[in-house]
């Protein structure tokens, strides 16, 4: 899977592989956080885990993952996700109907 990228004016920059299936982005400075809600799960991935995936911006590489809590076999994992001013991520996840804090350390 990939997510095209593409500048305010809409003019097309390339492609990510390295986020597997975004179902929720969020921009925060330099920070790309990506919801990854499908993989294994409702569409196949092989080889893909579910979670959200955080990376820089700048060069698109991703730096952590935070896993999917629960590997059920619907959608489980963040669809929605946000990030306060401190850092934390924070996950709508749809299987369990919660949000979910993760908490910066």
């Amino acid at each position: 899977m990939l997510s095209k990228i593409f500048d305010q004016e809409g003019k097309y920059l390339g492609e990510w592989k390295q986020f597997s299936r975004p179902s929720g982005v969020y921009i925060r400075n330099d920070m790309i956080y990506v919801a990854d809600s499908e993989s294994n799960g409702v569409a196949p991935h092989p080889g893909w885990k579910r979670g959200i995936r955080i990376g820089s911006l700048k060069d698109g590489k991703v730096l952590y993952r935070i896993p999917d809590p629960l590997e059920m076999k619907g959608t489980s994992a963040a669809e929605g996700l946000a990030v306060d001013a401190k850092g934390n991520v924070y996950g709508g996840e749809v299987g369990p109907r919660q949000l979910v804090k993760h908490v910066k350390q």
